[in-house]
């Protein structure tokens, strides 16, 4: 087409030129362009025509194959509606053949029914049992026997066997104390293995000390946290012993033991009182601190009242005012003097120690007003549902009570064993005075 439009306008131009160089008829003029219009005209029905051609070829080979595709189609087609009859028809023939074998099963089973889901019963029971059980690493195979058993809708004699010796080793290995060696998982996380003593189904120890089975591991954990050292004994002296020894064992199979991992200790009990525990804790330490400095100066007090050779003793001063004296009422003034001043170095601090034991129980009470405070809030916010959510007011309550009596007790012996220490000093500082002024 662009070749067509150049060659028109060079013929129009060469036209014009030629009009401009010479005058030509206007019958000529309209003969060259008709016949060049024609000349056009049938180029473009070859080109055309051609491409008509190539247009048509090209869609008689894409209809052929949409063809080959349509029947490639219908053929699939064909085969899966094949395929689906023949599975319905096998389906329906399993349904029924499934459909016979239960009714034959349920003949065949008969009054066994009964004893099979008893069968399982048993083996679940006793899979559940024995799943945190001490025996864990001496039987490692027992769980999938059991679980075997277990899944099994029909049982066959094998099974009844596995389950029977299955109970048996149980009933044995509860009558029985052993040693073996298993792997062990320290508080801090390392493993080692050692020997490990199995006291029936209830504990398993190690170097006495208990031990929790952990079978997701394969291997035991020493608790971080043992029971009272009584108990520890019990297990070191049955180690010892040649003959039958008593032993401290945890009929609960463990349960007793792991609640020894959430037992607060000391400390974790004195933060229970919050910034009021702690502030009774120092005022028990200052008050022992005070008592002990007050006892070291009444015992320096007692000796120097016993030392009569010492010449700046306080008998030694009282002996040399009345030697001085000329008479006794001047003698008897001064020795008063005397003791009254040596009376109030003797009797300081008594009244502080007084004080720290008042202070305590009430502090201790201030303690349990704010904790109770804190668990009427906590049942305003939460309700009474959840015990947790009071605990800790009534924890603060009751732990500030008790540190306010266990101090204020030992200071209050303190001050009645020293307020009887400074009275029997200053009585027989009374008996000398006595002595010397009875003398003429």
């Amino acid at each position: 087409m662009l070749l067509n439009r150049l060659f028109v306008i060079t013929f129009l131009s060469i036209s014009l030129f030629a009009q401009e160089g010479e005058e030509i008829p206007i019958s000529e003029v309209r003969d060259n362009k008709i016949k060049a219009l024609l000349e056009i005209v049938k180029e473009n029905r070859d080109i055309y025509v051609s491409e008509d051609k190539e247009r048509l070829n090209k869609f008689i080979n894409l209809v052929d194959e949409r063809e080959k595709m349509l029947q490639k189609a219908k053929t699939q087609l064909a085969n899966e509606q094949n395929r689906n009859k023949r599975l319905e028809k096998t389906f329906e023939e399993n349904e029924k053949t499934l459909a016979e074998l239960e009714d034959s099963l349920q003949i065949k089973i008969g009054v066994l029914g009964e004893l099979f889901g008893v069968t399982r019963q048993f083996a679940g029971e006793l899979l559940a049992s024995s799943e945190k059980e001490v025996t864990f690493f001496e039987y490692n195979d027992r769980p999938d026997v059991l679980k075997k058993v277990g899944s099994k809708k029909v049982h066959n004699l094998d099974d009844f066997e596995s389950l029977w010796l299955s109970y048996f080793d149980q009933i044995v290995a509860g009558s029985e104390i052993i040693k073996f060696n298993a792997p062990i998982t320290l508080p801090n996380g390392e493993s080692i293995a050692g020997n490990v003593i199995r006291y029936g189904l209830f504990n398993a120890v190690y170097n006495n000390k208990f031990l929790e089975p952990k079978p997701s591991l394969n291997s035991f954990q020493l608790l971080a946290s043992q029971p009272e050292s009584s108990v520890t004994k019990s297990l070191k002296k049955h180690g010892k012993a040649n003959e039958y020894a008593a032993i401290s064992i945890d009929p609960t199979r463990g349960f007793l033991l792991s609640l020894y991992l959430d037992k607060a200790g000391w400390l974790e009990r004195i933060a229970q009182g919050k910034s009021i525990g702690f502030i009774i804790i120092l005022i028990g330490l200052i008050g022992v601190a005070f008592s002990s400095y007050k006892l070291y100066l009444l015992s320096f007090y007692n000796k120097e009242i016993l030392d009569e050779k010492n010449s700046d003793s306080i008998i030694s001063r009282m002996t040399a005012v009345s030697q001085s004296s000329s008479s006794n009422e001047s003698k008897e003034n001064s020795i008063d003097e005397l003791i009254v001043n040596y009376s109030a170095q003797v009797e300081w601090g008594n009244n502080w120690i007084k004080f720290f034991a008042a202070v305590a129980p009430l502090l201790g009470l201030l303690g349990t007003v704010i904790g109770m405070i804190e668990t009427f809030q906590a049942i305003t916010l939460f309700g009474t549902g959840d015990p947790k959510q009071m605990a800790g007011g009534i924890s603060q309550a009751l732990v500030t009570t008790m540190l306010g009596l266990i101090v204020a007790a030992p200071l209050l012996g303190l001050y009645t064993y020293l307020s009887e220490k400074s009275s029997t000093i200053l009585q027989y500082l009374e008996e000398r005075a006595s002595y010397l002024l009875s003398k003429v």
